[in-house]
């Protein structure tokens, strides 16, 4: 190839010389043509060849596919054997018989092999493969360390190519196998094994026809001992030029292919002949440049002669005419003072008077002030400057307002002339109004015409940075509509659009005018309060509250509101725009969770329980999957007979470093991310497991009572989950009793209703929790189709001394007895509390007096050691 471009070289050389004596930019033309066609010619080769690399790239991603499809297919008889394993605890009757049925649908297996805690027990075929029985693979020097990592990290492991005890090259996949103890723990009980013999395990990779293709190629990997490459398979001895790798993942690992063409990359015939293409190409060119230089040189002094016959003046004052009737705008001669001299008014309707009268008049004659002012100041910057761009103006048109910019020029005048001026205005009143336009979408909530996010990150940073400056307070407010999501949900978003609207316009005329109402989103807005300390925050707050909470009508419906706030202050609670807004936010679902329709402060301690609240969010998220949830269960003891006629399964986690974690704390956090509802449904379906399992061991029949939340009991299909649930554990419906907290019923009572009447149709029992808490409507209660109200504890701990409660209890048992309901009382734990409740007729308890909620294995003992006739 150099050999080539030097011979190119000296033929050029001597044309080069003789175009650079007569003609310099010739010259400079070749000189730039030969670096272009070079640059052009040398990146071409450089597409040409990732061109080449990507098709390279494409066949080794085709073979590295099938090199994987090859080995996720013959892998898949471990999971096979395995799953054998695990079906029958550790055994598998005819394993030899059943493992020679599976051979055939696993190509590229050659062996099947079970090792039961890491000694090879079977391997089929048996014949040529007897070395390998009794090999403990766990000792073994050559296969140790893949069988130890399979065996920590419970994953499955491919080793090899490695030697093989049949003798060979080949490829060991396996896979550890736990069975759970009698505690339920899991136990190592040894490997399924998959022998896949080289080169025959990679039949199905072609790998032929790389060399087919003049393609030479190395299949490899990196061996997890040495760290050494490790060749798997290769078309050659030989190293490989400048090869394409394509990786791809194998069990605990990556295989790699590298292909490289067998004759290298270049191609020395087709850059040479790119080159003399293009050098001659830059030859021809620059003869080109001489002969049009001589060409222009003729031209330009043909040019000079016409010129020098042309009568300039005539032709300057023609195109000066022509020019004028070509500018659409006004245009104006007037003087140092503004006075009117000469004027262009295509469009006589942009002037404020008509345009026969401006000749002699100022501007201030025939302006508004401040447009006048502009004008003047203008011309002295054209005095000064010699022209002045880009003033402007604005002018009350009786078309409407119209915006104008000025251009203006200081004409040349003969000595002892006053000077004067060119004034050209141009109407930008679309551009002003797309530019406003534009202002608006970028700055401005296109619902309620409040600044958006990206204007309140200016205004708070501007405000901060002032506060900082003159060492005053500043007061930021996050403000959340309760319960803004019903009204979207139920009347539509129409009419929550118009709400917000409403709630917007209050906020602005609430605060002052150096304050600003901004929208975030949906129903979220920040309020900045400039100079503002937290006795005056307290009050705007106030105000904000009851002018959100005021009725209003909107598309026929009556509304009434409320809002949550959460208060920050410049600078105890934060120095920078993002702190404060963060610390309101907070302060504001503090507000929330303290009921609501109100506003909170921010305090430092929320910050921790805001932190806190997101631990145990991220961590409830894989609580379940780690297997950190379990069940307590608490008896419910008849007051008739003295026996437990049900238990109450009660949620807990243990976190194996935040300790155990109040069901108070987590459970409205499973309520918030939606993971309630796997939770829930686990909890259901592990309820109904132990009640089947207590049947099984011959304990008396009783109820399960499982807790259902808000959310759980307004999920879709929630009367078809537990029916599907119920079938499947194979548990009478009548065993299990849902608990639904009063609220929930209310929440919405017809649809509640019908959700009961479909349970209690399965034949599920029905309570109400926490009964005398909330404000259970009678006509809704009397039509509810449950079988017990639960007293709620609050009411019991003080029955013995307080006559509100004990006239709440004793209110609660007679209006259940009139409605066939039985009553259960919860939190009873002393003889003087249990003698008031059975003097009251209560039917049922539950509590510390008879036992606390214990994991199942306690509770089934202690439900043994219960006395058959004790009376409570």
């Amino acid at each position: 190839m150099h050999r080539a471009l030097q011979t190119t070289a000296t033929r050029l050389r001597s044309h080069l010389s003789k175009l650079m004596r007569p003609n310099p930019l010739a010259a400079l033309t070749l000189v730039l043509g030969l670096l272009i066609s070079t640059v052009v010619v040398w990146q071409m080769q450089k597409t040409d060849l990732q061109a080449q690399r990507n098709r390279l790239y494409n066949q080794a991603s085709d073979h590295a596919s099938a090199i994987q499809n090859n080995l996720d297919r013959a892998l898949s008889a471990v999971y096979a054997m395995a799953t054998l394993v695990q079906q029958g605890r550790g055994h598998i009757n005819n394993f030899d018989q059943t493992a020679r049925r599976m051979l055939p649908y696993y190509p590229g297996v050659s062996i099947l092999i079970l090792a039961p805690g890491g000694v090879i027990s079977h391997a089929v075929p048996l014949a040529g493969n007897e070395k390998a029985i009794g090999l403990d693979l766990l000792k073994d020097p050559v296969m140790r360390a893949e069988t130890q990592l399979a065996r920590n990290t419970g994953q499955l492991t491919l080793a090899g190519p490695l030697p093989l005890r049949q003798g060979g090259l080949g490829l060991v996949a396996r896979l550890p196998i736990f069975l759970e103890d009698a505690t339920s723990l899991p136990v190592f009980w040894g490997f399924t094994n998959v022998v896949l013999r080289l080169p025959q395990a990679l039949d199905s990779a072609r790998l032929s026809e790389l060399a087919q293709r003049n393609l030479a190629y190395r299949l490899w990997r990196i061996n997890p001992e040495t760290g050494q490459q490790q060749v798997i398979a290769e078309s050659g001895p030989g190293a490989l030029m400048e090869p394409v790798d394509k990786s791809f993942d194998v069990p605990n690992g990556a295989w790699t292919i590298s292909v490289a063409p067998s004759s290298g990359w270049d191609n020395p015939v087709r850059l040479t002949t790119r080159l003399g293409l293009g050098w001659l190409t830059s030859l021809l060119l620059a003869y080109l440049v001489k002969l049009q230089m001589r060409q222009m040189a003729s031209k330009a002094d043909l040019e000079r002669q016409v010129a020098e016959r042309t009568n300039d003046i005539r032709a300057s004052q023609m195109q000066l005419a022509a020019t004028l009737q070509a500018i659409p705008d006004l245009l104006f001669e007037i003087d140092i003072d503004g006075r009117f001299i000469t004027y262009h008014a295509p469009r006589s309707s942009l002037l404020m008077v008509p345009v026969e009268s401006l000749i002699g008049k100022t501007v201030h004659q025939v302006l508004p002030e401040l447009a006048a002012q502009t004008v003047l100041q203008a011309v002295q910057d054209a005095q000064r400057d010699q022209v002045s761009y880009g003033k402007q103006l604005e002018l009350p048109l009786p078309q409407g307002a119209r915006w104008f910019e000025l251009s203006v020029a200081c004409r040349s005048q003969a000595a002892g002339q006053r000077s004067s001026f060119i004034v050209i205005s141009h109407d930008i009143t679309d551009r002003v109004e797309a530019e406003h336009h534009v202002r608006q979408l970028a700055y401005f909530d296109v619902l309620t015409g409040l600044p958006n996010r990206s204007l309140l990150q200016e205004r708070i940073h501007q405000a901060v940075t002032e506060a900082g400056r003159r060492q005053e307070h500043l007061c930021v407010m996050f403000l959340d509509i309760d319960h803004f999501k019903n009204i979207n949900d139920t009347l539509g978003h129409r009419v929550g659009d118009q709400l917000l609207v409403e709630v917007a316009r209050r906020m602005q005329a609430t605060v002052r005018a150096q304050d600003t109402v901004a929208r975030l989103g949906g129903d979220e807005f920040i309020i900045l309060l400039p100079d503002t300390s937290a006795r005056g925050a307290a009050r705007v707050t106030d105000k904000l509250l009851q002018a959100v909470s005021l009725p209003v009508k909107v598309v026929g419906h009556d509304l009434s509101v409320t809002a949550s706030i959460g208060v920050a202050i410049y600078p105890e609670d934060g120095s920078d725009a993002g702190t404060l807004q963060q610390h309101a936010d907070v302060a504001m679902y503090r507000a929330k969770s303290n009921g609501r329709n109100g506003y909170q402060f921010f305090i430092n301690s929320m910050q921790a329980d805001a932190a806190r609240t997101l631990l145990l969010d991220n961590e409830l998220r894989r609580a379940l999957a780690r297997h950190q949830l379990h069940l307590d269960y608490q008896p419910q003891v008849s007051m008739a007979t003295g026996q437990v006629v049900g238990v109450e399964a009660l949620l807990r986690w243990t976190h194996p470093k935040l300790g155990r974690i109040s069901p108070i704390e987590f459970i409205p956090i499973a309520e918030g991310n939606g993971q309630i509802l796997p939770i829930g449904e686990w909890v259901l379906r592990s309820a109904l497991q132990q009640a089947t399992a207590w049947a099984a061991a011959d304990l008396p029949s009783m109820t399960v009572a499982v807790n259902l939340s808000a959310v759980q009991f307004r999920q879709p299909h929630l009367v078809q989950r537990v029916a599907t649930i119920l079938q499947e554990e194979g548990v009478p419906a009548g065993v299990l009793k849902l608990e639904l907290t009063e609220s929930v019923a209310q929440q919405d009572p017809e649809g509640a209703m019908i959700i009961m009447e479909q349970l209690h149709l399965q034949g599920v029992q029905l309570s109400i929790d926490d009964f005398g808490t909330g404000y259970s409507s009678l006509s809704y209660l009397k039509r509810f189709k449950v079988n017990q109200l639960k007293i709620d504890q609050s009411f019991v701990q003080d029955i013995t001394h307080d006559a509100d409660d004990l006239a709440i209890v004793s209110a609660i048992i007679s209006m259940a007895r009139s409605l066939g309901l039985t009553t259960i009382a919860e939190g009873v734990e002393t003889q003087q509390q249990l003698a008031v409740l059975r003097q009251l007729g209560c039917a049922e308890i539950q509590g510390y007096l008879y036992c606390k909620p214990l994991p199942a294995g306690e509770i089934e003992a202690c439900l043994r050691a219960w006395p058959t006739s004790a009376q409570p």
